[in-house]
């Protein structure tokens, strides 16, 4: 299933599906190598990266100072324009500043999660993330048709999970534990999918940016899952 996922604990999707198949035809601009085009898609991975760390450490005072309520309208209508502009964006530069916006909006925030929990636990929590995306490229790039395959199954497991999480969260109020551990599982399946359904579009810039997008909401899912994991250990 060609859809674009961008939740996080409160549920949020957007799905980008039309947009991705739109990707598998955008012969626009200049066809660049693999090998270029794969150290986009990584830059660009570590760019947003680079930009949370930097939002946690600098910025966090500030963030935290403001309204939850202006913190989630604003990662709310800034992540679904960011992610609009990115996979319907024909210029490459016009593509990467709204790559940048959505991190930003995501750094919001993670800004958030990552001040419930001691330094030491978000560290082994990043660095596990790092693993975990690292592998599951490697596998991606092993056995790509396996997880082309999957894709539609790993969609439809994402969206039962978020709705057994809240309906037994919020309306049964019932210890949902396993399900950090399940999504977890869900998303290393999506790194493994990204990466794998990378390397068939049409290899240019526009396309780079918008893969190192897809790859960059599943590594902040399995990180802010692996956080509440080593967090409620931790206590």
């Amino acid at each position: 299933m060609n859809t674009n996922r961008n939740t996080n604990n409160s549920g949020n999707i957007i799905d980008n599906g039309q947009a991705k198949l739109q990707r598998m035809k955008n012969f626009s601009g200049t066809m660049i190598g693999e090998r270029a085009y794969n150290l986009i898609i990584g830059v660009t991975l570590l760019w947003g990266i680079a930009i949370n760390i930097v939002m946690a450490l600098t910025l966090k005072n500030t963030i935290l100072s403001l309204h939850p309520a202006i913190v989630l309208i604003t990662y709310l209508v800034g992540s679904l324009a960011c992610s609009f502009i990115i996979y319907r964006a024909k210029n490459p530069a016009v593509s990467f500043a709204a790559f940048t916006g959505l991190a930003i909006c995501m750094g919001l925030i993670l800004t958030y999660f990552v001040s419930m929990y001691e330094l030491g636990t978000v560290s082994l929590a990043f660095e596990l993330t790092a693993i975990i995306t690292v592998a599951m490229m490697i596998l991606g790039t092993l056995f790509p048709q396996f997880f082309l395959s999957i894709g539609g199954s790993l969609g439809i497991s994402l969206v039962l999970a978020i709705i057994v999480e809240v309906v037994a969260g919020l309306i049964f109020h019932l210890n949902m534990s396993i399900m950090d551990y399940v999504i977890v599982l869900i998303f290393c399946g999506f790194v493994g999918y990204d990466w794998a359904k990378a390397q068939i579009y049409p290899k240019n810039a526009v396309n780079a940016v918008a893969s190192a997008s897809d790859i960059y909401v599943d590594v902040v899912n399995i990180f802010i899952r692996l956080l509440s994991i080593l967090g409620k250990k931790d206590n």
